[in-house]
């Protein structure tokens, strides 16, 4: 029998990438930066490319993540 499920509401930091800066949380994984803004990380989920208007994710468990805008965006919402 099919069940349903929803999210549970969780916060987390995120820093959209706009190719300027690098969240100092991000700073210490970076593995290689691209012209245009992109920048490869070492993530919980091994290497990520995070492209411009891709967010890096910190979670309260401490992991670090990237996230495609679209899909983030869809999903969050700012608290503050």
């Amino acid at each position: 029998m099919a069940m349903r499920f929803k999210t549970k509401p969780i916060e987390l930091e995120a820093v959209r990438n706009d190719g300027q800066d690098i969240p100092d949380f991000i700073k210490p994984r970076v593995v290689s930066t691209q012209e245009g803004g992109s920048v490869t990380i070492a993530t919980d989920e091994g290497e990520r490319v995070c492209n411009l208007g891709d967010y890096f994710v910190l979670t309260d468990a401490g992991q670090v993540l990237v996230r495609s805008g679209a899909i983030f965006e869809a999903i969050f919402e700012s608290v503050a």
